[in-house]
């Protein structure tokens, strides 16, 4: 009797130590944490700082001390240092890497942001680091003339660019959506484009975009998913100083 007693008791316990081995492994997500966005190409001067900040969030599973997810940020130019590179913790959790550059040469790098935890594979985000010269937004500070061309309509209007930091360029009633819109235009001195990350930019405006400039003159495409009158609509702004 007492044989079969802990032979059975001897079950349990390793029925029950198994049960509590076996946990679901966190998943996650890893975004921008400025537009909840997957990751872009970011744009460093080469003589400054630049803030890019990693969303982790939690999404289910496992969260215990053995589940932290760690980033790992690799490519770095030289002469560019982040701090920090690697960042270790349990979602949700914002990573804050901040570039500082001096003398750095000016280019496009590629560059990974790679995250892992203790089980699983890892995920692998790859993006171009933009090395650009001497601010070169200062071209369009001050009234601007604008020509709307959407699928639908066609809007002359008027905007305003002002400094957003160097190389980048803030343009409030962008598009004609209104003065409570300030979209921001980063612009690459090295190659005389221009980028808009999908964002929210005010006055129920969502846009996201690209384009080229010169000493005078913007030209810029962009895709709306939503304007103030609703709906969303693709379009090319022309801006001249």
């Amino acid at each position: 009797m007492n044989r079969v007693f802990l032979s059975l008791l001897a079950v349990s316990f390793l029925v029950l130590s198994c049960g509590k081995s076996v946990k679901p492994p966190v998943s996650y997500s890893v975004t921008n944490d400025v537009n909840d966005s997957t990751f872009e190409d970011i744009f460093i001067p080469d003589n400054g700082t630049y803030d890019m900040k990693v969303l982790v969030k939690f999404l289910n599973g496992w969260q215990g001390q053995d589940d932290k997810v760690t980033l790992i940020l690799t490519g770095i130019p030289a002469h560019v240092k982040v701090t920090p590179d690697t960042f270790i913790s349990t979602p949700t959790f914002t990573a804050d890497m901040v570039f500082k550059s001096d003398t750095a040469v000016q280019g496009t790098y590629p560059a990974t942001l790679t995250s892992y935890t203790n089980i699983g594979l890892p995920q692998v985000y790859n993006f171009n680091i933009h090395i650009i010269p001497a601010d070169c937004a200062a071209l369009f500070w001050g009234g601007l003339t604008g020509t709307n061309l959407c699928t639908t309509r066609s809007l002359p209007h008027t905007a305003t660019g002002s400094s957003g930091g160097t190389n980048v360029l803030m343009i409030n009633n962008f598009g004609g959506y209104g003065v409570n819109c300030n979209v921001k235009v980063d612009l690459n001195c090295n190659n005389d484009s221009l980028h808009i990350a999908n964002a929210f930019y005010g006055n129920g405006v969502v846009l996201q975009g690209s384009g080229i400039f010169n000493a005078t003159t913007m030209i810029i495409n962009y895709t709306a998913s939503s304007i103030p009158t609703g709906g969303g609509e693709s379009c090319t702004v022309t801006y001249t100083r």
